[in-house]
């Protein structure tokens, strides 16, 4: 992989990322408006943890970028 190819993986990575975190920040007022605050902890919790799973799947999936030899 070159460090162009690597480079941009790493800033469309980092840019989905802050997405997800907007997005679900984006809806957290509305859940707090139709949900309890329980309800709302627990939807979130079982996203995380949908979500790790899913990160697993891929991580198991993709490899390591090799490093530089010294």
């Amino acid at each position: 992989m070159t460090d162009a190819t690597a480079k941009k993986l790493l800033d469309e990575m980092m840019t989905i990322e802050t997405l997800r975190g907007k997005l679900a920040g984006a809806y957290l007022p509305k859940f707090r408006a139709v949900l309890s605050a329980r309800k709302a902890a627990r939807y979130y919790q079982i996203e995380n943890k949908i979500n790790a799973a899913l990160y697993y799947e891929l991580a198991a999936q993709i490899p390591l970028v090799k490093a530089d030899n010294p």
